[in-house]
């Protein structure tokens, strides 16, 4: 069937259902475009995805159909661009980690919620969705539902995409297969063999995300590859996977050059998801202490709650006031140090000090150290 026409009957049922900013009516146009020959509305189509259909990682009742739409566009001959097919796999994965929520009441509503919705929308009134105390939590379920329902064809979708002959695109797809958590393990080690190093780290940490300890990686001669390698849940306990994360922290502001290509698992820098594991994973943070001086030295205040802040909340945690152990006297030292963390209209910066039992001054931070 001719996609045009296919998106044009798929106008109707678009109409009942909501992206993030209210109907989505305007889906169908947007996927069509995905496939069409005009760059500018293929760019709009691409930020209605991010932005509308999966917002900041939270779906909508479009998600699950307009999901369907673009994994059967990465078959489509017209979509051939290796920028947009990752693209449109990274979207498949945020998709996937959307139908993978924890610790959320799943439970069926106790009420006809096509019938509601039906009646909400009778008047054209869509804000009355959420005047409705049971209607958006029924709407959320249905949504996350949805994204757990499509995830065989996501990874159907990602595991033929692995063949794609760019490297571009095989790091996107493994991303999604490690994001739907299934697949074929064996076939991402295959790969990893004959990769480069920006490929390799996406497969090496998908495989990671697929529950298996990916530690003969440990030893790759690529130190962001290893620190991939480092970061898989299955070595969260493992001293060498540790020691690794410690030494790629000794250069925090190397990590974040590593690749030419980052991984498509990492959406911050580098350092910020190093350091959070590290963190997690130690049962005391001094041995951060030289990786926590270097930070300290090339943060800002806008960085706050990925590294600085988050190391000064872990090394005091348990401040009460007195004297300072020799490693908190240290990392307050290097932050005295750095004129650029101490800017009084930065309240995250504000609060991570006073969040560590200390005053953001850093004059009297300096006295106390």
């Amino acid at each position: 069937m001719d996609c045009s026409v296919r998106y044009l009957r798929g106008v109707t049922e678009y109409a009942t259902l909501l992206h993030a900013y209210g109907l989505a009516v305007d889906t169908p146009g947007h996927l069509a475009a995905l496939a069409g020959d005009d760059p500018a509305a293929r760019a709009r189509a691409l930020e209605h995805l991010w932005s509308a259909i999966i917002h900041q990682g939270t779906p909508w009742t479009a998600t699950p159909p307009a999901a369907l739409e673009v994994a059967a566009l990465l078959s489509d001959p017209r979509v051939t661009d290796p920028g947009l097919r990752a693209e449109l796999l990274n979207f498949l994965a945020a998709v996937a980690e959307a139908g993978r929520v924890t610790g959320e009441d799943l439970s069926e509503p106790d009420f006809d919620v096509d019938a509601v919705l039906a009646e909400v929308l009778r008047d054209g009134d869509e804000e009355g969705i959420w005047e409705d105390e049971r209607l958006p939590d029924a709407l959320y379920l249905r949504a996350v539902l949805g994204c757990q329902q499509i995830l065989p064809t996501l990874l159907a979708t990602a595991t033929a995409a692995l063949s794609d002959p760019s490297p571009q695109v095989r790091a996107a797809a493994a991303y999604t297969i490690g994001a739907c958590g299934g697949g074929d393990a064996s076939r991402l080690e295959q790969l990893a063999e004959a990769a480069g190093p920006d490929e390799r780290a996406a497969l090496v940490l998908a495989i990671g995300d697929l529950g298996i300890a990916p530690r003969r990686h440990l030893q790759d001669p690529h130190p962001g590859v290893r620190a991939c390698a480092a970061l898989a849940p299955a070595l969260a306990d493992d001293p060498a996977a540790t020691a690794e994360l410690l030494a790629a922290l000794d250069d925090p502001t190397a990590a974040d050059d590593w690749f030419t290509n980052r991984p498509p698992q990492f959406s911050t820098r580098i350092r910020f998801i190093l350091l959070a594991a590290a963190i997690d994973r130690l049962s005391t943070p001094d041995p951060l202490l030289p990786a926590a001086v270097r930070l300290a030295g090339v943060a800002t205040a806008h960085t706050c709650d990925q590294d600085w802040g988050l190391l000064l909340r872990t090394f005091f945690a348990r401040y009460a006031g007195g004297p300072l152990t020799a490693v908190q006297h240290a990392y307050l030292s290097a932050l005295t140090a750095n004129p650029d963390l101490w800017d009084p209209t930065h309240g995250n910066a504000a609060l991570a000090f006073r969040d560590a039992g200390l005053p953001y001054d850093r004059e009297a931070c300096r006295a106390l150290a």
